[in-house]
Parts: structure tokens; sequence; C-alpha cells
């Protein structure tokens, strides 16, 4: 039995010295384990910072571009309220431009039959002139074209008087012998 005793305790002694030599390496995994964990945990801290500094900046740059976008749309709604401006003033010019072609030709018409009138009043008026010429010529060929009618208390010498020239100019034109005029006698008047 002591045998067994032995052998039991040298059993014991020598898984001890085993479990022992295995609690020592399983002390060395277990103290591993626990710097590699640490480890994990630190770098999982570290990420996690990192994540929630990205979630800020994200929370920030939407913040900062949705004010930027809806003045974006604010500003392309004015433009195009300013183009639909620019197009309509563009349509009344357009509209105003015809207008006024069609009132230059409508003027330029109208001047142009002024100036053939113009033309046919200068060409009658130049006959007018050349009537007046021979007329004067004709005139001045016959004699003198001034006639007197006699009237109530007309003399011969009052008549001269008045015509600036002399009784006996006036007989003579006329073919008078004496002084002696009837009222409604036509007499010509010598230049």
């Amino acid at each position: 039995m002591m045998k067994r005793y032995c052998l039991f305790f040298l059993l014991v002694a020598g898984c001890s010295s085993q479990v022992s030599s295995r609690t020592a390496a399983n002390q060395n995994v277990l103290e591993e384990v626990r710097i590699a964990l640490s480890d994990v945990r630190q770098a999982y801290s570290e990420q996690k910072m990192e994540l929630q500094l990205l979630e800020e900046k994200i929370t920030k740059t939407k913040a900062t571009a949705q004010p930027s976008t809806k003045s974006l749309e604010a500003r392309v709604y004015q433009l195009e309220k300013a183009q639909q401006k620019i197009q309509t003033d563009l349509h009344q010019l357009s509209s105003h431009a015809n207008q006024t072609t069609t009132s230059l030709v409508q003027y330029r018409n109208s001047i142009s039959a002024l100036e053939k009138q113009i033309g046919i009043q200068a060409e009658r008026l130049n006959e007018v002139v050349k009537l007046k010429s021979a007329l004067n010529s004709i005139s001045k060929a016959i004699g003198s074209g001034k006639i007197h009618k006699v009237t109530s208390g007309d003399s011969l010498e009052k008549i001269a008087r008045h015509y600036n020239t002399s009784v006996d100019a006036l007989k003579q034109l006329n073919g008078l012998t004496t002084n002696t005029i009837i009222i409604g006698q036509e007499l010509k008047i010598p230049e």
C-alpha cells in the first residue's frame, strides 16, 4: 500500500509539477491573451474615436451643404426668373423693331410720294415762271397793259397826275383830240 501511496504521491507530485508547469504555461498564454485583448480594446477605442470624429465631420458637412444647396436653388430660381424677363423683353423688343421697320417703310413710301408730288409741283412752277416771262414779253411787245376805267369826277389831268404821265401822252395813246372823256370809257395808260 505504501507503494501505492508512493506511487500515488509520485503521480500527484508528477501531476502537480505538470499542473504547475501547465499552470505557468497557461498563465503565460493567459497573459498574452490579456495583452492581446488590451491591444484589441485600445484599437477598438481608437477606431471608435475616429468613427465619432468622421461622423461629426459628416454632420458638419451636411449642415454646411444644406444651406448652400438651398441658396443655390434660390439663386437658380432667381436666374430662371431673370431669364424669363429677358425673354419677354426680347420678344417685346423684337415686336417693337418689326413695328418700327413697318413704320419706316410706310414713311419711306410717303416721302417718296411727296418727293414725286414736289417734283410735279416744281415742274408746274417752272411752267408758270416760263408763262409769266412769256406774258411779260408779250405785254411789253403790245405796250402798256394798264387800263383805267373812267369814273365820275375823273378828268384827263387828274388821271395823268395819278399815273405820273402827261395829258398829251394820254391823248396820243388813246387817239383823243379833245379833253372830253365819258364815264365808263377805258383809257390806256402809257408806261
